[in-house]
């Protein structure tokens, strides 16, 4: 049995993405560092524990790890959320450790895409930190519209239908775009993959982008996965 560590800063609700994407022999284990949404210097914490998180993790088999949480990684910067895994990766053995978001830009690059349209339960300050954070990770976006989310109350009233409403109007006004990022915490698998079909782009959802940096890492086979990311990696293995 493989498995991969995740880090998720705050409660998970289940049922969840990540188990519809995980492979026979392949094992994920969570830990959470109980942010509490919307609330002053929680990343902060989150920050200051995520070393813990990562000791526990490792301690347990994992052999890579994905931070989760997007505005955690966008408010600290691509450069610095780099390094700050770079550092713990170094002091426990060379375990692989990534920021979901950074995790998403490669499968970005995977898929082909060079504008993508990001999509996000976020508002307008964190956006343009993800917009950031993507820049400075070598990507180019087409734009980025959010829901406007800024606590848990506000998060967990959203459903999916939302984000594919959204995401469907953005594409009309962003017609430069060549792929789709949608960033929740909610399940969004089915619509990314709905999306695929009816807009003819790829679309990389945050948990479908996590599960297939692991599996890479890992090493294990992901072809029976679905969307146009296993896809490709598939078509890359067979070449």
């Amino acid at each position: 049995m493989k498995k991969f560590g995740c880090v998720s800063p705050s409660v998970i609700g289940l049922p969840w993405d990540l188990h519809r994407l995980l492979p026979e022999g392949i094992q994920a284990n969570v830990v959470t560092l109980n942010v509490r949404n919307g609330r002053p210097g929680e990343h902060e914490r989150a920050l200051g524990a995520m070393r813990g998180a990562t000791d526990v993790l490792i301690d347990e088999g994992a052999e890579a790890i994905i931070v989760q949480g997007v505005p955690v990684a966008a408010r600290r910067g691509f450069a610095a959320t780099r390094g700050d895994h770079d550092d713990l990766t170094a002091d426990r053995g060379a375990v692989p450790i990534i920021s979901s978001l950074g995790a998403s830009m490669l499968a970005l690059r995977a898929v082909g895409a060079k504008r993508p349209l990001l999509i996000t339960q976020y508002d307008a300050d964190v956006n343009a930190q993800i917009v950031a954070f993507c820049r400075d990770a070598g990507m180019t976006v087409a734009g980025a519209v959010g829901l406007g989310a800024t606590n848990a109350k506000e998060v967990n009233a959203l459903t999916a239908a939302d984000y594919e409403r959204l995401a469907t109007r953005a594409l009309e006004t962003h017609r430069d775009a060549d792929g789709v990022f949608l960033s929740a915490r909610g399940n969004l698998l089915d619509i990314a993959m709905g999306l695929e079909i009816s807009k003819s782009l790829p679309v990389i959802e945050q948990v479908q982008a996590t599960v297939w940096w692991a599996l890479t890492r890992l090493g294990a086979e992901h072809a029976s996965l679905p969307g146009r990311l296993f896809a490709a990696k598939a078509k890359q293995d067979k070449n």
